[in-house]
């Protein structure tokens, strides 16, 4: 990351939290402050609101002060489309004994990233050129990308168990601060509920239900129609718990409720 994106988000995650703050703060010019701003914003490390803006949710990081060293992992696994980068292969402008060869003319998007090992999130059982893992964070998700050359990575340890606490957090998040944890290894996804695996989550939503403190039950949303239709039901299974203490959890296999949800809930509760 470009030392000016660096000074910003520290200055921001720091608490300046308007133009003049991060001004004082950085010592840098308005019209570099805006750049740095605008790069950080399209990837998803800051959000404006109103005058002012905020760093996005992200676990706690360490010393900011790594680099990057033989790591080309994210030359290699992730896409970059400005340079018709396909996933999980090495780009055509890294060449060996030389790296990027089109540096100083890179896209935005290879200018702007950074990696949460990079940022000191993460030890170093995560550097990506050992783990084969990039992890990323964007304003409402931790992103996990796994190279195709060890693709079952990250249920391993120590990792699966980082990536299991990081999703707990992003759901017991409150409001608009939640966050996701989203897999993607080879041409399959996952998102991830605590322990609980849910592959190909749909574009239209997952809902889920606790089972125990790291474990959920879930249902793949197959329109926004069924996923709010899913919420209602939920909602009525967690009154039923303050009620009576428990609640059965339905377990259809191809689940699509229709109101009213309490009298079939209580009668499977009581059964």
């Amino acid at each position: 990351m470009e030392q000016s994106l660096l000074s910003v988000i520290r200055a921001v995650e720091a608490g300046a939290v308007t133009m003049k703050g991060v001004k004082e703060a950085t010592g840098l010019s308005r019209l570099k402050i805006e750049r740095a701003l605008n790069a950080l914003e399209k990837q998803k490390l800051l959000v404006r609101e109103g005058q002012g803006f905020r760093a996005t949710v992200l676990p706690e990081a360490g010393p900011p002060n790594r680099q990057c060293g033989s790591c080309n992992a994210c030359c290699d696994i992730l896409e970059v489309a400005a340079a018709e980068k396909p996933v999980n292969q090495l780009c055509r402008h890294w060449h060996a004994g030389t790296g990027c060869t089109i540096y100083d003319r890179r896209p935005q998007m290879c200018r702007s990233f950074v990696c949460a090992w990079l940022q000191g999130h993460l030890d170093d059982d995560w550097f990506p050129a050992k783990s084969g893992i990039i992890v990323h964070f964007s304003q409402d998700a931790v992103n996990v990308t796994v190279d195709d050359h060890c693709l079952n990575r990250w249920r391993e340890e120590p990792y699966f168990s980082r990536l299991s606490e990081w999703s707990l957090k992003g759901i017991r998040r409150i409001g608009n601060r939640g966050y996701a944890t989203l897999v993607v290894s080879g041409a399959d996804r996952f998102l991830l509920l605590g322990q609980t695996i849910v592959p190909e989550p749909t574009l239209f939503g997952t809902a889920f239900v606790p089972l125990t403190a790291e474990t959920f039950r879930f249902w793949r949303a197959k329109s926004p129609e069924h996923l709010q239709r899913l919420h209602e039901r939920i909602a009525e299974i967690e009154r039923i718990r303050l009620e009576f203490g428990s609640c059965t959890i339905p377990d259809e296999p191809d689940d699509d409720p229709y109101p009213p949800y309490r009298p079939a809930l209580l009668r499977s509760n009581l059964s």
